[in-house]
């Protein structure tokens, strides 16, 4: 199987544009771990976000950013009532207007506390707000303007958030490309009980060895992974089904409830019955790091509150 069957998401922008330019309203989607090329931009507008990149799980609230760099597995679980404006750099787009991108890397830093660098970041948000009012209001030579705006986040984006190239990104990219055959196999038989020798012989390893690779390369155990496949299933289904809890424990193969209870507060703050409540995540809630989703490709059309401009 090639690496294009597995969960890499193309990113293709509509109407001839060079990059993807996307507002979120009123969005709540649980987005499973996928990759791409491009560099994913996200601005929190309204309400809170839960963003796993790197293993760990960022809770970001209004006014905050998150980059995810080419090649990067991210995810995101959304509370209801959330709005955020995404952007999306094809790594095309960027190889033709920085010729050093293959040796570049971007860290936005939400939460520092530095005044020069939150100077940074408000000079960004004020870019993306006005991006976002331009294509609200469509004026007239609107594309012109919406044009240099764009060329305006590139700049920033190269000036001010550049940080050095992760020496081993690019031989740990290759080898966690060798983890995908395991990574399907789970996200289609997680309703089952997976034993670790059944995942190591997908990928024909020794039990033990399998552990140590996934853990160094995912920052998680396989359990662990597998654990937050269901998660991400039951989320799902609490928000947008009226199953009860147990019938969607059952279908979703998660079969200690105990244990269940404790990893749902974990990862997302608060408990089932409260999430079907439409609470969000109180503040200072625990998120649980280390904890992954499955990797699948899904179409950011597809999502609920969104509009492609």
């Amino acid at each position: 199987m090639s690496k294009k069957d597995y969960r890499h998401e193309l990113i293709q922008p509509a109407g001839g544009r060079d990059v993807s330019f996307l507002i979120f309203t009123n969005s709540h989607d649980v987005v499973g771990a996928h990759w791409h090329d491009a560099v994913e931009l996200v601005y929190l507008t309204k309400g809170a976000l839960l963003f796993q990149l790197g293993g760990r799980w960022t809770r970001l609230t209004a006014g905050d950013f998150l980059i995810v760099n080419s090649g990067e597995v991210h995810a995101t679980n959304g509370s209801p009532g959330n709005d955020s404006i995404l952007m999306e750099f094809p790594k095309q787009f960027m190889e033709r207007y920085i010729p050093d991108f293959s040796a570049c890397w971007f860290d936005m830093d939400t939460h520092s506390t530095d005044p020069r660098h939150r100077t940074k970041l408000l000079q960004l948000s004020a870019v993306l707000e006005n991006m976002a009012l331009v294509k609200e209001l469509s004026p007239e030579g609107g594309n012109l303007r919406f044009t240099s705006l764009l060329f305006e986040v590139l700049y920033e984006l190269y000036h001010n958030f550049r940080v050095p190239f992760p020496g081993k990104r690019e031989k740990e990219s290759g080898e966690i490309a060798s983890l995908y055959p395991v990574l399907d196999y789970t996200k289609e038989h997680y309703q089952s009980h997976i034993s670790l020798a059944e995942a190591a012989g997908v990928l024909h390893l020794q039990e033990e060895y399998f552990c140590r690779k996934f853990k160094r390369l995912m920052g998680m155990t396989y359990l662990d992974y597998l654990a937050g496949i269901r998660l991400t299933h039951i989320y799902d289904d609490l928000l947008h089904t009226d199953l009860s809890l147990a019938r969607i424990l059952e279908r979703n193969g998660f079969t200690n409830y105990k244990l269940f209870r404790k990893l749902f507060r974990e990862s997302y703050g608060c408990t089932p019955g409260e999430l079907r409540r439409g609470s969000s995540w109180p503040e200072g809630s625990l998120i649980r790091t280390g904890v992954d989703q499955s990797l699948y490709s899904r179409s950011i059309q597809d999502q609920e509150g969104i509009r492609e401009l």
